[in-house]
């Protein structure tokens, strides 16, 4: 599951923390704590702020921003926050080494390099295994930093689109095994996603099933919960239960935010998918233009969907919409029709 991502709103706080003076920044959910990082590790942050220390759990924290950290290094968060990854490298790569001198900065610094390679690979744009190896070195080499848990995911995502499916599922599971149960729920999305690509929808069924029964805040975990329900109603379809995962299907599409565009994308691949296994092509080819049309700002979903299409248009004799479709997927993802 795509993974969280810093949002726009967060450049404001590159000035703030530069305004600071000698102090770090992190920036919570709710708050800020404006002090010293003394200590980290994958699960908590602890910082002294007017001489008082805090542990800030690591699912509460948005960034940190670091004394005398390089001027580009706040130039890359910006960019990585805007989506803008290939900016964020070149900034990254042109910071001196000598100019800082706290090991928190160099893994801040290597943790955006791999992401935002990553984030470029996992559109298309990159060559998944040196990503994946990329991110995978930040791992080893960090398992006490902040960004651990995320780099894990990321590592799996990476793996599931290099179709190495139980590689994934053992650096999802790293995930589950944090204390907090929105991240179980997310982990649990993620090993049932992995499982049902490798053709495996009795355990993915299991995976999608434990993610939906846990407890957690509303606001934590609605999202987790809806891409769980549309993972059970993709492994529904594929036991031959077409119209049950329809109907599961219809309900989270009126229930999910319609400018979360990633889930609606999720979403309508997922009624195309069972559409089809009901045998009602139209039906399935009106889904999956949901996406091409509405939702394609994910690129794994939108490339999904363009799959579909290319094989519902040359099933309902409109070869011309086929190549088109193919010419899409080769010009803008670097990817062939078939799987």
């Amino acid at each position: 599951m795509n993974s969280r991502r810093l949002p726009p709103a967060l450049a404001v706080w590159l000035f703030l923390a530069a305004a600071a003076g000698a102090l770090d920044t992190v920036k919570t959910i709710s708050s800020s704590i404006t002090g010293r990082v003394l200590q980290m590790s994958a699960l908590e942050v602890t910082a002294e702020q007017a001489g008082v220390s805090k542990q800030v759990p690591v699912n509460e924290i948005e960034v940190i921003f670091y004394d005398s950290e390089p001027t580009l290094l706040k130039t890359a968060r910006a960019a990585v926050a805007a989506g803008r990854y290939e900016d964020a490298i070149a900034a990254l790569e042109k910071i001196d080494p000598s100019s800082f001198d706290r090991a928190e900065i160099a893994q801040d610094i290597e943790f955006y390099k791999a992401m935002a390679a990553a984030r470029i690979a996992l559109a298309g744009g990159g060559d998944v295994k040196q990503a994946g190896r990329q991110m995978a070195n930040f791992v080893t080499k960090n398992s006490g930093n902040y960004h651990y848990l995320e780099a894990c995911e990321l590592v799996g995502d990476l793996l599931v689109a290099d179709q190495n499916y139980a590689a994934a599922e053992t650096f999802y599971g790293y995930l589950a095994k944090a204390p907090w149960p929105e991240y179980k729920m997310r982990a649990g999305v993620a090993i049932g996603r992995a499982q049902l690509a490798g053709g495996k929808p009795q355990e993915a069924l299991q995976s999608f099933e434990v993610a939906l029964a846990i407890e957690a805040p509303a606001a934590a975990a609605e999202g987790y919960r809806l891409a769980a329900t549309l993972g059970k109603a993709r492994c529904q379809a594929e036991a031959g239960q077409a119209d049950e995962a329809i109907k599961l299907i219809q309900g989270v599409i009126d229930r999910a935010n319609p400018e979360d565009s990633r889930l609606q994308a999720e979403a309508w691949n997922a009624l195309g998918v069972a559409y089809r296994k009901a045998g009602r092509a139209q039906d399935a080819l009106l889904a999956f233009l949901h996406v091409d049309v509405l939702y394609f700002s994910s690129p794994p979903q939108h490339v999904e969907a363009l799959r579909n299409l290319n094989e519902l248009w040359m099933q309902v004799q409109k070869p011309e919409r086929a190549a088109d479709v193919a010419r899409t997927l080769r010009e803008r993802y670097n990817v062939s029709p078939g799987n």
